[in-house]
This record gives C-alpha cells, structure tokens and sequence, in this order.
C-alpha cells in the first residue's frame, strides 16, 4: 500500500469516528450543580426541596449512592449539590452541607507587602 493510499484509510477511519456517535452531553455526564436552602426533608420518600437564590424550588431524591459530607440534610440547611436527571426525577449524586467554599485569592497589595518582609 503507497503512503497515500494508508493516507486516504486513516482519513476515513478519522472521518468515520467523527461522525459516528455523538460525544456525551457534560451536563448529563457530570451532572447539574445547584445552590441553596433546603425547605423541606421526606425522610420516607427519600426526598428534599432546595430553594435557590432565585427564590425557584427544586425536588430532589437521595439514593444510597448518594455521598453526603458536612452533616445530615435538614430544613433550613445550605447546601451545594449535584445532581442528574433520570425517569422523571432530580436524583442527587452529591450533597455538601454548609456555606460553599469561597476561592481566596490575595490581592496585589497583600502580595507585595508580603515580599517587603
């Protein structure tokens, strides 16, 4: 086979994993993230609402694969989630109690009055 002709099938290859089957969507790979204030708790229905700032309720369930850190999913706690949607349902894949982290950044002037030290 000349160099062009193994060319011409690595093009095609290439081609044909392209427009094959589409990449996954992200949002549905890694979830959808959400912020707020937990109004309500059905430790029966394994299940909670979250009031974002917006002021928009959102009904989640838990499963047991569900990882939940920083305590137990109450009314009135803030928390930060993420979570996927399947058969009609917001099921919670992570759940973080507490306020969220907030990145600490030093500001120019912090920096160089550290390097005058």
């Amino acid at each position: 086979m000349t160099r062009l002709g193994i060319a011409a099938c690595f093009a095609m290859v290439l081609t044909a994993s392209l427009l094959g089957e589409p990449l996954p969507n992200r949002v549905k790979s890694h979830g959808i993230a959400l912020s707020g204030t937990v109004t309500s708790v059905d430790e029966a229905r394994k299940s909670f609402a979250v009031r974002n700032s917006a002021g928009k309720d959102t009904r989640l369930v838990w499963t047991n694969a569900t990882t939940v850190t920083g305590g137990k999913v109450t009314a009135g706690a803030n928390v930060t989630l993420r979570y996927l949607d399947k058969d009609g349902k917001h099921i919670a894949t992570s759940i973080v109690i507490g306020e969220p982290a907030v990145a600490r950044t030093a500001t120019p002037a912090a920096r160089i009055e550290g390097l005058k030290d």
